[in-house]
């Protein structure tokens, strides 16, 4: 990626920087006023809006970070931010998963550094770098650290997933030359991206709790976002880390009006039930033309295609596109809006195929994937397993596999039970108290 010449090797600025910059200030404009207001009158209140500062300014000099090492010391940096924020807002809840899988991205990110100012750039190095990547962007085994990043304000949360964890994904995208280069790394890459898609998207069907389907669902996108980059396409990569960063921010700090949006929606006038004729004809238009626009501008844009890997991309695209168009259309009030919206989102189908082509000219391929056709194929099983997943709890949630899903969604979303004694007492007390149990004791009477 050719970077423009400051007069210093110390900083790179290019379009990839520039386009991460843009992510990280608008997410410190919206995340420090929040947090100013929302934690004053909190005894740690200012501590933990001055970590979120610290990690967001960390984060942007990962961004804008020339040499390896230099974005190795932004990384530790945004480390101990991080560790601070969820100390002061969280506790020990909090940091007891954390510290460790944090620290050990920070080790392997430094290991990577020590081979390649060595001269080392084969499999050990690239493999260092994808360990430290995954464990940033809480792919499992280490989502856990970011499941109970809840314990911690909702600022911290929202800093955490349009930030810190987009970390991993800046990382390969401005590495890929020693990732890409290694075929075993970007297999490994490549699983853990797949495996954290499908267990992210079980544990967000099954959890209830608006935050907690957050996480699980950040723990998919960060998959994805690592699988597409797995194949090679650090441009769809980007964009997809961006615009996740700012939408899923966004949701946190909307995340505690959630009851009153409830409540507003069960107080507003029922509207009137369409016909199944009627609701069928305005989801499938409503998904058609998203997935007709796309086509056809990825047909414009990329004539003749370019191979297995964008195909694979684009049918999930394609199925994305479609799924919002067809439920965007059948919530509007009227034909006419129902009509708007799908031209909406086909227009927003249209917009990410020619920003992705945009971006892909100007940061260019500074190296392709390894992996080839291995890569794709874990993509494809991928994308069928997150079907499958979609079909048993549409059509037989309640079966032998539903059930078990259920339980698998469950085990691996839920937040970590401390052994202490103080926790234990408050895990009982609640448990005494919910209403569960006081309709168990009122059976037993």
């Amino acid at each position: 990626m050719p970077a423009l010449d400051l007069g210093t090797d110390l900083w790179r600025l290019d379009a990839v920087s520039i386009l991460l910059l843009v992510l990280v200030v608008g997410i410190a404009a919206a995340v420090l006023p929040y947090a100013h207001r929302s934690l004053r009158g909190d005894r740690h209140g200012r501590g933990v809006t001055v970590a979120i500062g610290a990690m967001l300014v960390a984060t942007a000099l990962v961004s804008v970070a020339g040499p390896i090492w230099m974005l190795a010391l932004a990384w530790s940096a945004a480390t101990a931010a991080t560790l601070a924020a969820l100390g002061l807002g969280g506790g020990a809840r909090a940091l007891a998963r954390a510290t460790p899988w944090l620290l050990v991205s920070d080790a392997a990110l430094w290991g990577a550094v020590a081979l390649m100012l060595s001269g080392v750039e084969g499999d050990a190095t690239a493999l260092l770098l994808v360990g430290a990547a995954v464990v940033r962007c809480a792919l499992p085994p280490a989502h856990s650290w970011l499941v109970d990043s809840l314990h911690a304000p909702t600022p911290v949360s929202a800093a955490l997933h349009g930030g810190i964890v987009n970390g991993g994904g800046i990382l390969i995208i401005t590495q890929f030359a020693v990732v890409g280069s290694s075929a075993l790394a970007v297999s490994v890459l490549a699983v853990l991206g797949g495996l954290a898609v499908v267990v992210g998207v079980l544990a967000a069907l099954m959890r209830t709790d608006i935050k907690g389907r957050l996480v699980m669902s950040t723990v998919a996108q960060m998959g994805f976002m690592l699988l597409v980059a797995a194949l090679g396409l650090t441009a769809a990569a980007l964009l997809h880390l961006v615009a996740h960063g700012l939408y899923k921010s966004a949701l946190f700090l909307s995340s505690n009006d959630g009851i009153d949006r409830r409540a507003t929606e069960r107080r507003a006038p029922r509207a009137l039930p369409l016909r199944s004729l009627s609701r069928s004809a305005r989801s499938g238009i409503g998904a058609l033309l998203p997935v007709a626009a796309l086509a056809l501008a990825a047909l414009a844009v990329y004539p003749g295609g370019r191979g297995a890997a964008e195909l694979l991309v684009l049918v999930v695209l394609a199925a994305a596109f479609g799924i919002v168009g067809a439920q965007a259309t059948a919530m509007m009030p009227g034909t006419v809006q129902a009509v708007l919206a799908a031209f909406a989102v086909a227009g927003a189908a249209v917009l990410f195929v020619l920003l992705t082509s945009a971006l892909t000219g100007l940061i260019g391929r500074s190296a392709s994937s390894a992996g080839g056709g291995a890569v794709v194929a874990i993509g494809a099983v991928c994308l069928l397993a997150v079907g499958g997943i979609a079909m048993v709890r549409r059509w037989a949630p309640h079966g032998t596999v539903g059930l078990a899903l259920l339980a698998l969604g469950h085990a691996t979303g839920a937040p970590r039970t401390s052994r202490s004694p103080d926790l234990r007492r408050e895990h009982a007390a609640t448990a005494e108290f919910s209403p569960a149990t006081a309709t168990a004791n009122g059976a037993r009477a």
